[in-house]
């Protein structure tokens, strides 16, 4: 898959070279069990969101803060799974077949390789929409998000 630059994006993306350590406001769930949340997410036919960021971006901060965990809170009414992929950590989990893997091949999977980037993805972990990638400052970023979630959903339920 490759990831295509929404054009009105405006801030580059962050690099793990150019990140610089900052307090994290807001944290989400990261992921863990992707078997287990595969089921979860086929059992209830609701997107899973995974949000690739590094540590100490600024743009992911504000990913993070202002527009996920806000749905992250609402839990089962927001009607998505979030989950929080470091595209910098070798920490394993258990993946989609069972086996060990970690956030850092996950991130290779869907070709990130900077942050912050917005995945949907279904309970085979094939995308249900363009990813976002980067953050805008014009305000559009809201509008973005609820779009991508809106064609996750109606493209899951017509699989």
């Amino acid at each position: 898959m490759l990831l295509r630059w929404l054009g009105l994006l405006a801030i580059a993306p962050c690099t793990a070279s150019r990140a610089q350590p900052v307090a994290e406001a807001e944290s989400l769930v990261r992921i863990d069990d992707l078997r287990a949340l595969a089921a979860k997410v086929r059992r209830e036919r609701t997107p899973l969101l995974l949000f690739f960021s590094t540590p100490g971006c600024p743009y992911c901060r504000d990913v993070r803060r202002s527009y996920l965990a806000p749905r992250a809170r609402e839990g089962a009414a927001a009607g998505i799974e979030i989950r929080e992929v470091d595209i910098t950590s070798g920490r394993v989990f258990t993946g989609h077949d069972g086996k060990p893997t970690s956030e850092m091949e996950l991130a290779t999977r869907y070709q990130v390789r900077v942050a912050p980037v917005v995945v949907l993805v279904n309970q085979d972990l094939v995308p249900l929409a363009d990813p976002l990638v980067g953050l805008d400052r014009a305000g559009f970023y809201e509008g973005y998000l609820s779009s991508a979630i809106e064609t996750a959903r109606a493209r899951l339920a017509n699989e």
